[in-house]
């Protein structure tokens, strides 16, 4: 079995991924279909996007496509994006990085937000590849570390986060996750028609609950608790900790807390 299909296949990661992921800005896609335009003007028929999750980042491609499949391994969360899904032109399918529910060159693009670190990018290339029409794109794109802002307690609040990620979780960081911090700056793309930007940034209001709500569904911190199941009071005081330096007498819930994304894209065309 893949890491990508062991982590994230249990129904209640899938609903944490669902509720508290964030979702990437319309300013994205826009850059992305952009980038297609190019050399390939619409109207563009199929976009599929590999590794969809419960499909933060297949239902924006709505808009610019007659039809937009999004596909994951883990049939909860294709079963979450089912549940969710307010497009009739998008659908969920299982599939992954060695098999794409496609046509050979059916397809106008290839997504894949926030997942290729876990593919075998030789075989998620020769797929890429065989489904994509000439002159079709891909886009690898996903969020950095985050960064926690405040006016007057910022650094107090990155150092709890940074404490709990790389101090309490140290140890359970695979390859993949390290290809994240790293913002894929050792990817390498498998058409030469190829560029980066890093420009965007993801900008969330969360409520301090909501925030670690989103640190529940880190695959990082449930490889820790598989080896520390008694220990999952550790995001109680990571939630504690959040509060204590904001110096808020209100509840969780209704405490708020900015975090920021630093967003990665890579696109590349085939000739």
């Amino acid at each position: 079995m893949s890491p990508y299909k062991r982590l994230f296949t249990g129904a209640a990661i899938a609903g944490a991924y669902q509720k508290f992921r964030p979702t990437y800005p319309k300013k994205i896609v826009e850059r992305i279909i952009n980038y297609l335009g190019h050399q390939k003007p619409g109207p563009y028929s199929l976009a599929v996007d590999v590794g969809c999750g419960s499909g933060q980042s297949t239902g924006i491609l709505a808009n610019h496509f007659e039809q937009v499949i999004g596909c994951d391994i883990s049939e909860c969360q294709i079963q979450k994006a089912i549940d969710n899904n307010l497009s009739p032109n998008v659908e969920y399918r299982n599939g992954s990085d060695r098999n794409i529910p496609a046509a050979d060159h059916t397809v106008d693009l290839v997504t894949s937000a926030q997942a290729a670190h876990w593919f075998n990018r030789n075989q998620f290339y020769k797929e890429v590849d065989r489904v994509l029409k000439s002159k079709g794109c891909l886009a690898v794109y996903g969020y950095g570390f985050l960064q926690l802002e405040s006016n007057t307690n910022g650094k107090q609040l990155q150092s709890i986060y940074d404490d709990f990620f790389y101090k309490t979780l140290d140890g359970f960081w695979g390859d993949e996750i390290k290809q994240v911090e790293q913002r894929y700056t050792r990817f390498t793309m498998p058409y030469a028609e190829s560029e980066r930007d890093d420009t965007f940034s993801i900008e969330i209001d969360y409520s301090v609950a909501d925030f670690v709500g989103y640190l529940s569904s880190s695959s990082t911190y449930n490889e820790y608790l598989k080896v520390n199941p008694d220990k999952q009071h550790v995001l109680v005081e990571v939630e504690k900790k959040l509060m204590n330096a904001i110096g808020s007498v209100a509840p969780a819930e209704h405490t708020t807390i900015h975090v920021s994304f630093p967003v990665f894209l890579l696109l590349c065309r085939k000739s």
